[in-house]
């Protein structure tokens, strides 16, 4: 690629979005994950790992640790799995047996915008929102002063009856196309970062059932849940992820607004799709001894 179109598309990426973007090329490109908000979901088709979102939904990222510690997730299953839509995992309510009914929990489905967060811009308008960004790695939409996760591929969300107020324990995770319609009405408190191939080969319901799989015996399992920071050391993934702060992310953001790859007939129209970026994650390097 030539330089000048470099230069420009660099200069593009870190133009676009609001004054709180202007910190991005003092971020490092590259951020580890906390292992304490890590939750690793050993599956009986391998591991999968949440980065639970507390800055987001504090009250249910706690529930779910609290829960994880106390081995409610241990030995239950993905029992509600509909293809291009949603994994739902945890225990059927006609399934509770000697379970300790748990209180539900009051729905945090937005949150007041915070100006001091780190926020990039994506799109404005939005087409479900005044507009879409990437505050601290998770997609995110605004709209008069409020903020909430978007539901793209990968977030988990935590389930709930009709009424709003009415989730317990048991979690969702987006697959598929973004269902966007969840956007605002559902609490959703972190997003998949590492085992997407095994949320692939998780066993699916019928859809014509709701998804739901009613034989325990020809469900996944979840044979243990942990957080990572009560795994033993050589049992942690160290994680990291690429900082949505970084002029890297930002410029990556710019070559799939513009794409200027040669490959590209048409250019588009400059817009972009909050749910279509993913943020890069990658096992951390050991350090060069």
């Amino acid at each position: 690629m030539k330089t000048w179109i470099k230069l420009a598309l660099l200069s593009a990426s870190l133009a676009f979005g609001s004054a709180a973007a202007q910190s991005q090329n003092k971020a490092p490109a590259w951020q580890l994950l906390p292992q304490q908000d890590l939750l690793y979901l050993d599956t009986d088709q391998g591991t999968v790992v949440i980065l639970l979102a507390s800055q987001f939904a504090p009250r249910h990222v706690e529930r779910v640790k609290q829960l994880t510690k106390a081995g409610f997730y241990d030995g239950v299953s993905f029992y509600r799995v509909i293809e291009g839509f949603v994994a739902q995992f945890g225990v059927p309510e006609h399934e509770w047996g000697k379970r300790a009914q748990l209180e539900p929990m009051k729905a945090e489905f937005s949150w007041p915008v915070r100006s001091g967060d780190d926020y990039l811009l994506v799109q404005k308008p939005d087409l479900l929102a005044e507009e879409t960004g990437f505050n601290q790695g998770f997609a995110v939409a605004r709209e008069k002063g409020q903020e909430w996760l978007v539901h793209c591929a990968g977030v988990v969300n935590l389930a709930r009856a009709n009424e709003p107020d009415t989730g317990v324990a048991d979690l969702a995770i987006m697959m598929g196309q973004a269902p966007r319609h969840l956007d605002k009405n559902m609490s959703a408190l972190g997003k998949v970062v590492w085992g997407q191939s095994v949320l692939n080969r998780i066993r699916r319901g019928d859809a014509e059932q709701g998804g739901v799989i009613a034989s325990a015996a020809q469900r996944t399992t979840i044979k243990t849940a942990r957080l990572g920071s009560d795994l033993a050391n050589d049992r942690q993934l160290p994680l990291e992820w690429m900082s949505t702060s970084s002029s890297e992310f930002a410029q990556g953001l710019a070559e799939r607004r513009s794409r200027t790859h040669v490959f590209y007939q048409h250019k588009g129209n400059g817009n972009l799709d909050v749910c279509y970026p993913q943020v890069p994650v990658r096992l951390a390097k050991a350090p060069t001894p």
